[in-house]
């Protein structure tokens, strides 16, 4: 019914969590709920110099001199 993922218990909490996040009106996510989250999703120093090396960042209507990878 859910595809190939079983829900758990929990999967209500956090989809309440979400729904808080980006429903209408005002959040229902406490401050420190809200930084914990900040902080989990923040990028490592790994992320970022795997980004650096692997993304090739193309701006609207740029074209590039030499083709692209």
């Amino acid at each position: 019914m859910f595809g190939m993922h079983e829900r758990h218990g929990d999967d209500h909490d956090i989809e309440r969590g979400l729904r808080g996040l980006i429903g209408p009106g005002a959040s229902q996510v406490s401050i420190s709920a809200a930084m914990r989250a900040r902080d989990a999703a923040r990028p490592t120093d790994e992320d970022l110099a795997r980004a650096e090396a692997e993304l090739e960042i193309v701006r609207r209507g740029w074209q590039p001199r030499d083709p692209l990878r």
